[in-house]
């Protein structure tokens, strides 16, 4: 308007609904904060909430509708002792929810998996059952480990039974050292001792990557530091000092080199620790005791195959691939392992080996090499055995005769399963089969059918022949090198000892002879840091992935998984829903945490 008091009115007009406009502004986010304040309370429980119902629903639909009778039906698996728990939730279901009419509960046997077939959600077609192994927290981890390798199939032998005492052990005869495996045991204790405090915050994914995963490990990293205590008295050591525990050297201080006054109690005499030629001593002995601990699992890994020949009822599996496979490794490497048995076992200091009575013996009185004795096994088989290379008497006619077993092994695993395989196939083309009912073969007997009985309608004698090559062929040469790759348990123990050997000679010693105070702290603070940082940490995590591989491939591939992977039990559970959930939220807040926040405008 043209007229100034119509202008003073109107700006007074404009400025009045500004100011009422940011009443209402103000008083709406108010009230907006308000409510989000109060949905926040419950935020938390209404996500928990539609978790569960999506949980609920997703396995609602993989229920069948009986369109005939209008109920719903389900089909899953469940352990056969938890059935009476599954009868008690469905009537207590019924119950809270004032049902009128009953849940009915049909249990199925499978003879041919002896296993019980629930009606509950879940993969029920499939005839074979998922594998569940009871775990409690502390043989988890070792479960866990065995696991991821592959699932076991259902009613395969177990590996995890055996790892609780084998992965430990490999791993202190790598990492023996009282000092340091007294340091990893304190460590595993003081993270059981917080159990409590610590298992809440690792199921929301509160700790930080490195606590988080030694705490999942901590029973594994306690018997770890306990069986590194056992071999760091065997081997008489901690933190690198040579100990007395079972009294002084029983070598003779005058004449060195003469045989000991008598064996040390127990473990290593602390002498060797001092002498020249301990380095030597120490490979030799690492060394030959890795061949017999590698054998020993090899051999065991053999026997557990025929343990699941026998129960699947897999005759062609026990006779030409468990029997060739046992008399093959025992003739080359178990008669290695004999062989340093009695090389150990042996007096070379005896009377009629010392002076001139040495030239008259009877036997070999100078200690043959144990590879010189294979060599000449393979390429002078008949020959006879040089009385240098003599280690015990009738060598000459054991040594053919291992070396013809051997051989004959060979073609005894190649040929045979794929000959018969297909002699049965070409039976089954002609004549009559055996009918078999669903719940159980012709015969009307129970347990697991032969799985070799079984020539499947596609049946390639080639395919077959190529895999059986395969096998033979890997198995011969991966006798060798898992042998080999056993000395790693040589290797890291000697790196580990000499390692740990200079860090004490280098600075705690030298800081110690100057007798500088500073230098002395200096010295010590370097030592300490330096075995905790490397021995501690990087060496203990080398021993265990060298550990972790040699049950892996060494030792798990002679029987697990050998006709496939099975599948995992994971039943229903609202607590592991809702543990996924949190560790999701907490990695997804971790994230957008080092990402930040973008600025805008």
């Amino acid at each position: 308007p043209e007229d100034p008091e119509e202008q003073e009115h109107a700006a007074a007009s404009c400025i009045e609904r500004l100011r009422e406009l940011c009443a209402v502004l103000a008083s709406t986010e108010q009230q907006r904060s308000d409510m989000l304040r109060e949905v926040s309370a419950s935020l938390n429980s209404w996500e928990h909430k539609v978790r569960r119902e999506k949980a609920i629903f997703h396995v609602l639909n993989l229920l069948n509708y009986d369109t005939s009778q209008k109920l719903f039906i389900a089909e899953a698996w469940t352990p056969a002792a938890h059935v009476s728990d599954v009868k008690q939730a469905l009537d207590a279901a019924r119950m809270r929810a004032n049902a009128q009419v009953p849940s009915f509960l049909e249990t199925k046997t499978d003879s041919r998996a002896g296993a019980h077939e629930e009606h509950g959600a879940g993969e029920g077609h499939e005839t074979t059952p998922p594998t569940s192994f009871v775990v409690n927290k502390f043989t988890a981890v070792f479960q866990s480990i065995v696991e991821s390798y592959g699932i076991a199939q259902y009613r395969e032998v177990n590996p995890a039974v055996f790892t609780v005492v084998t992965f430990p052990f490999l791993f202190a005869v790598m990492f023996g050292d009282i000092g340091h495996g007294f340091i990893m045991a304190l460590f595993a204790g003081w993270l059981i001792a917080r159990e409590a405090e610590l298992q809440p915050q690792a199921r929301r994914g509160a700790l930080n990557e490195f606590i988080g995963m030694c705490f999942q490990g901590r029973y594994i990293i306690l018997l770890m530091g306990i069986f590194s205590i056992y071999t760091g008295v065997i081997y008489n050591e901690a933190f690198s000092f040579p100990l007395t525990l079972f009294g002084p050297s029983r070598w003779d201080a005058v004449a060195a080199s003469s045989p000991p006054v008598e064996p040390y109690p127990v473990g290593f005499d602390p002498i060797w620790k001092h002498a020249s030629n301990g380095l030597t001593f120490f490979n030799s002995y690492k060394m030959k005791l890795s061949i017999v601990l590698g054998v020993a699992q090899m051999t065991l890994g053999v026997c557990l195959s025929s343990v699941n020949a026998r129960f699947f009822k897999e005759p062609l599996d026990f006779w030409y691939v468990f029997v060739p496979q046992l008399l093959f490794l025992l003739s080359i490497f178990g008669y290695l392992v004999l062989l340093i048995i009695i090389k150990w076992g042996t007096d070379w200091n005896a009377p009629e080996c010392t002076g001139a009575a040495a030239a008259a013996a009877t036997r070999n009185c100078d200690p043959p090499d144990l590879k010189a004795i294979l060599i000449n096994m393979f390429m002078s088989p008949f020959a006879g055995v040089p009385r240098k290379l003599q280690l015990y008497p009738g060598q000459g006619a054991v040594q053919p005769v291992l070396l013809v077993i051997s051989l004959v092994c060979i073609p005894w695993m190649l040929l045979p399963k794929p000959l018969i395989l297909r002699a049965r196939h070409e039976r089954a083309k002609v004549g009559y089969k055996r009918l078999e009912n669903r719940h159980g073969s012709g015969s009307g007997s129970g347990g697991v059918p032969s799985m070799s009985d079984k020539v499947p309608s596609n049946f390639d004698f080639s395919d077959v022949m190529v895999h059986q090559m395969i096998h033979t062929i890997e198995f011969v040469l991966g006798a060798v090198s898992n042998t080999a790759s056993y000395l790693r348990l040589w290797a890291l123990s000697l790196a580990h000892a000499e390692l740990s050997d200079v860090f004490l000679e280098k600075l705690l010693k030298a800081s110690f002879r100057s007798g500088n105070v500073v230098l002395i702290l200096i010295g010590a603070a370097m030592w300490a840091a330096l075995t905790l940082g490397v021995l501690m940490g990087m060496e203990s995590l080398s021993a265990f992935l060298h550990a972790l591989r040699l049950h892996w491939v060494e030792f798990q591939n002679k029987f697990y998984n050998l006709h496939g992977s099975g599948r995992k039990f994971e039943p229903f559970d609202f607590e592991a829903i809702a543990e996924a959930a949190a560790a999701s939220d907490t990695a997804n807040s971790s994230t957008n945490a080092r990402g930040g926040a973008r600025p805008t405008r």
